[in-house]
């Protein structure tokens, strides 16, 4: 957030870079090329906010894992 003079302020947008690093996806990887266009911005962000933290989904399958192995071996 950044003050203004007034007091007020203003929250500033995330760049596609920044939600691609947030959600745990190479840098660019939402950049692609749509009918020979870089994709908007609005298309990244949209393609971002359907998908899944790569990070959270491993911490899943990991502890998904290690449940059915404690109960194979118990």
């Amino acid at each position: 957030m950044v003050q203004m003079e007034d007091r007020h302020y203003i929250v500033r947008r995330l760049t596609p870079l920044e939600c691609e690093r947030l959600q745990g996806f190479p840098d660019g990887w939402t950049d692609i090329e749509v009918d020979r266009k870089q994709a908007s911005d609005a298309a990244r962000y949209k393609a971002l906010g359907n998908s899944m933290a790569v990070p959270v989904m491993r911490w899943i399958g990991e502890r998904i894992e290690r449940i059915d192995n404690e109960e194979t071996t118990a």
